[in-house]
């Protein structure tokens, strides 16, 4: 097994990159080394390069897909989350790993404009990168713990094997006390990894067990000692690596061309079948056309009548009991919404009995009360999706609202 070349990029001074060795075992060899990309590339030709990215640009989360083709998850996964995601699904890269046997497969989320950068600079450089894993899940893990490393006012959060958070180090306590209040179960001792004296600002609203590890010099080093080669890697999809095809297929030219040899025979066999295909594909669409006129005699226009006829089954379906758990679900938390001070709306989706709010509060402590809020009475369930901090300290959530006994 090849050495590890560990990167991560200064979070103090965005230009400079800071990287390690690692042998064969995960042990360190040397010391922590800072520079440019380049740089590091001089340093890691013939090893296997791990880069990390930051924990505050991607989110983990899971999905309960059945299969186990790799290439049709990643089609369906962007799917699956887009009702959790704030963002448009086809600005977003979206990575696998490896199945939990109880917990569904697991997914990186971030944004390909940062993908996009990443690998402009790898390719810039020279840098042939195997891996690019969320520093999230290269902190140390134990099932028994919760893993915590405190850097420049921002937590980073592993609660499983594939999943985690990052926090404001301010808020970092209320988001550990409000997994205990969401989850209605024991929380595991807390792992906590900082650099400075200062070690439990932020903690007060916490109450569990916490194991302080204080560490010397750069965080890189907490992060080669998690380091998994089995983490999500982000380079999936568009972002999979190509490798040195020419060298490797040399040997194989002559057999590669009798084989698109064989591929152009096909072709013309190809062709000819799909010539036959396209004359019973139009003949099956004007029965469908036909099918749709007599259902739908009012409808005029007709451009995709299987779309047409699909849009009107939604329609129907809506008329026959979508409305009503709307409008209760609407005025049970309507009420709640508009007294609550410091509490600002900005939009709601109805879907599948759910109604899910996407609202800006002052703070985490407000937005947990609004959970209460809404939830006293014992009507309602409440779930918070997601809580960002933007930069003017306000809170960005989505709140998923279910109405009980319905």
């Amino acid at each position: 097994m090849r050495n590890t070349l560990l990167l991560r990029k200064d979070p103090d001074n965005a230009p400079v990159w800071r990287w390690l060795t690692l042998d064969n075992e995960g042990r360190p060899q040397g010391s922590i080394h800072a520079g440019s990309l380049a740089d590091a590339a001089s340093e890691g030709s013939g090893q296997r390069v791990v880069v990390l990215v930051p924990g505050t640009e991607g989110l983990l989360t899971r999905v309960n897909i059945p299969g186990s083709s790799r290439k049709k998850l990643l089609r369906a996964v962007p799917y699956a989350l887009e009702e959790q995601l704030s963002e448009d699904v086809d600005n977003l890269h979206f990575a696998i790993g490896p199945m939990l046997e109880e917990e569904g497969w697991p997914v990186a989320v971030i944004r390909k404009q940062f993908m996009d950068d990443l690998t402009a600079e790898f390719a810039a450089a020279g840098l042939d990168v195997q891996q690019v894993i969320p520093e999230i899940l290269a902190l140390p893990y134990s099932p028994e713990e919760t893993s915590v490393l405190v850097e420049n006012d921002v937590a980073l959060v592993r609660t499983g094997y594939s999943s985690g958070f990052a926090v404001d180090s301010d808020n970092l306590g209320i988001m550990l006390a409000a997994r205990m209040t969401d989850e209605d179960a024991s929380v595991p001792p807390l792992r906590l990894f900082v650099s400075r004296a200062s070690l439990r600002e932020g903690m007060s609203e916490y109450v569990g067990e916490t194991r302080v590890e204080p560490f010397a010099g750069d965080s890189l080093t907490v992060f080669a000692s998690g380091l998994d080669a089995r983490s999500i890697n982000l380079l999936q999809g568009a972002y999979s690596r190509s490798g040195d095809w020419a060298t490797l297929l040399r040997p194989w030219r002559a057999t590669a061309a009798l084989l698109v040899a064989a591929i152009l025979v096909s072709n013309v066999a190809m062709g000819i079948d799909y010539f036959r295909l396209s004359r019973e594909s139009e003949q099956l669409r004007e029965q469908i056309e036909q099918t749709f006129r007599e259902a739908s005699p009012e409808t005029q226009r007709i451009v995709n009548p299987r779309i047409q006829m699909q849009q009107q089954l939604d329609k129907l379906q809506k008329r026959q009991g979508a409305g009503g758990g709307f409008l209760s679900l609407l005025a049970q938390s309507g009420s709640v919404l508009r007294g609550m001070q410091g509490v600002e709306v900005t939009g709601a989706t109805f879907r599948a009995g759910r109604l899910d709010v996407d609202l800006v509060v002052a703070n985490l402590q407000l937005l947990d009360q609004l959970k209460q809020a809404l939830m006293q009475g014992g009507r309602l369930s409440v779930e918070i999706q997601s809580a960002t901090t933007g930069q003017d300290q306000r809170v960005n959530s989505r709140l998923r609202i279910v109405g009980l006994g319905t």
